[in-house]
């Protein structure tokens, strides 16, 4: 497994709970709990992936209370988490759906356009935006003829039944879980408490024919229920026995593409289900300009597309105007450098 957590970010999409730098303290902390060293061991994929990369030096703490901050050599801070949905959109329809859904590339990201899905069409096939529908009736109507997926999610534990399968969009798959639950600042649900929801989100599912994913789970510096995301969904599992999760769904913000490996490898292994990594980045590395985004996410996207316990994975995000190197999106409908690359690069669609 990856010797670290990440830095977390406040989302511009929609409003959210601001936070202050972790210390110190949580990295040492993070780092100690499993006993890392100097370096990690490399992970082969089928075929596919040669990990070469010498040492993760990517130590990356989240902590629900700093803003989004990068810090010296590779070492993370926090910030906000995905906002709370205080509004979630009426549901808009959309038609049958896309037809790409064997393929992985999506998009995390919010309140975007009909031109902003349009110029990512090529290679991006689903998105979410942290609510059970897309943001306006002009998405909702237009997504399913552009061929694309939406994927609903029950952002956090205050919600009724009928109330999100009104709201989930025709041609929705999947059913997202709770976003980041062992923070405070997020969906804020203990492992027990989660487990404890679980039958009505199997409800939901089950009433609008959908598989579902799991609580989305990283890794926490500071404000949080639990630190570590393994066991956060031990205990999960362990409350939670019988309940039914067709995916695993993480998040990640290091750098080097061994700390990416070695991270799947450890959720694929234990539980030996597909995953989702429904937002990654690099910001958590001292350098996060467009041009270690773009070396990045080259080596992110290769490891992704060749792994087949990988599902499905979202870039963060389209517009993020606290470090907008990670942007995809520019004016609506224009990608950035690094928007054209993400669609550009080879994807595996079986």
């Amino acid at each position: 497994m990856s010797c670290m957590s990440r830095n977390s970010r406040s989302r511009d999409q929609r409003s959210m709970s601001t936070s202050t730098r972790a210390g110190l303290s949580g990295i040492l902390a993070v780092l100690a709990l499993f006993g890392c060293g100097s370096s990690e061991s490399q992970v082969l994929f089928d075929d596919a992936i040669a990990v070469t990369d010498s040492a993760v030096d990517d130590a990356v703490v989240r902590d629900s209370s700093g803003g989004a901050d990068s810090g010296s050599g590779d070492t993370g801070t926090g910030d906000t988490g995905t906002p709370k949905v205080d509004a979630p959109a009426t549901d808009t329809g959309g038609d049958s759906g896309p037809t790409s859904f064997r393929c992985k590339r999506g998009l995390a990201y919010g309140h975007n356009s009909v031109a902003d899905l349009t110029a990512l069409k090529p290679t991006v096939h689903w998105w979410y935006n942290w609510s059970p529908a897309p943001d306006d009736a002009t998405i909702g109507s237009a997504f399913g003829g552009l061929g694309y997926e939406f994927a609903p999610m029950v952002w956090g534990g205050t919600f009724t039944e009928s109330d999100i399968e009104s709201k989930v969009p025709a041609g929705s798959k999947y059913l997202l879980g709770f976003n980041e639950p062992n923070f405070f600042s997020q969906a804020n649900l203990t492992p027990t408490q989660a487990a404890a929801l679980w039958p009505k989100v199997e409800a939901i599912a089950a009433a609008k024919g959908l598989k579902i994913v799991s609580p989305a789970l990283n890794y926490c510096g500071g404000g949080c229920s639990v630190t570590n995301p393994y066991d956060y969904f031990d205990q999960f599992f362990a409350a939670c026995k019988g309940c039914k999760i067709d995916a695993i769904a993480v998040h990640w913000y290091a750098c080097t593409k061994s700390a990416l490996v070695d991270y799947l490898s450890k959720f694929e292994s234990k539980y030996g289900k597909p995953i989702w990594l429904t937002e990654f980045s690099c910001l958590d590395g001292s350098d996060t300009s467009v041009a270690v985004q773009q070396a990045y996410m080259k080596d992110a996207l290769a490891v992704l597309e060749a792994d087949p316990m990988v599902e499905r994975y979202s870039w963060f995000s389209g517009r993020f105007p606290k470090t907008p190197s990670i942007n995809l999106l520019g004016a609506s409908g224009e990608l950035t450098e690094l928007g054209k690359l993400y669609v550009s690069l080879p994807e595996t669609c079986k």
